[in-house]
């Protein structure tokens, strides 16, 4: 692996740590390290970069702001990839928006907000990336991010970049059609008209409802389960009497009950022993089967 490493490191355009902790690059605060940990500015340099690890037999593997997310306590092995700089660029262009894989959707929402182009308003408060967010088709209530995605361009296994229209891809519940080894290279987001007074006053408005409902603040990767169809994965816990139960330093939050909150030294086996309990006691009570809304990786 030094070699390729090596390799790797020499590439115009990365920066590049070995063994660096993912726990600090995770929004739960948890999970182990990673051999090589890449910082990627330009298409030319993630295509190098990915050239290098395939040739080297190295696994890679994509993280944003490292939300939605659970990393376990051995760690991802092979490379991790950042992208920035270019890679997290953000340009507006009358209505629309667009947005390197690696920009924050915090970012996207303030440029938004700028330009006076409403209907993003949903995105304000989700501690994502682009890429992570078309990924998950992430959102809000019943607002998503596939519902205003014009265009996506995505760099294959193959090296060889793609650029999808929306009528290309399929978007459901916290789910694409994307394939798992794509990166999500650019998107084009397209809103609509308003003043910006109007698209702020929305945005205040939706992390209002936020900081009001979640554990905002509080160590966590969002909503631990998906919504079964017709219910809330909140409510079926809430109900269970699971608000506040504890493992280690894993809490099921007081504030909603489809958080999970890292109160302190958390590990990533604590967190998935509360995941088991918590299904374990729904399907119990409820005959109900949550399933995760949070992505695990890594090696225990």
């Amino acid at each position: 692996m030094t070699d390729v490493f090596e390799k790797i490191e020499g590439i115009t355009g990365v920066a590049a740590r070995e063994n660096e902790l993912l726990s600090l690059h995770t929004t739960f605060g948890v999970g182990g390290s990673c051999d090589l940990m890449v910082w990627v500015s330009t298409e030319e340099a993630l295509k190098e970069v990915l050239a290098a690890a395939q040739a080297g037999g190295l696994p890679t593997f994509v993280l944003g702001r490292g939300s939605n997310l659970l990393v376990r306590d051995g760690g991802i092995s092979g490379v991790v990839l950042r992208l920035v700089e270019e890679l997290a660029g953000i340009d507006v262009t009358g209505l629309g928006i667009r947005a390197g894989g690696g920009a924050s959707l915090g970012e996207v929402v303030s440029r938004a907000t700028s330009a006076g182009i409403g209907g993003l308003e949903f995105l304000a408060g989700i501690p994502g990336t682009v890429g992570g967010a078309a990924v998950a088709n992430a959102g809000a209530r019943d607002i998503w991010f596939g519902h205003y995605m014009a265009e996506l361009t995505i760099l294959g296994s193959d090296l060889e970049t793609v650029r999808l229209s929306a009528d290309d891809l399929k978007f459901g519940y916290r789910t694409s059609s994307l394939a798992p080894d794509w990166i999500v290279i650019e998107a084009v987001l397209s809103g609509a008209a308003a003043s910006v007074e109007e698209v702020r006053q929305k945005v205040e408005t939706s992390l209002e409802r936020r900081r009001r409902t979640q554990p905002v603040g509080e160590r966590s990767a969002g909503c631990i389960f998906k919504n079964p169809p017709g219910d809330s994965a909140g409510r079926l816990i809430e109900s269970a009497g699971l608000k506040g139960l504890t493992v280690g330093g894993a809490q099921v939050s007081p504030v909603h009950a489809n958080f999970i909150v890292n109160t302190g030294g958390a590990t990533a086996r604590e967190i998935l022993d509360l995941v088991a309990r918590i299904k374990d006691r729904v399907k119990v009570l409820n005959g109900v089967e949550l399933e995760l809304e949070v992505s695990v990786v890594g090696k225990d």
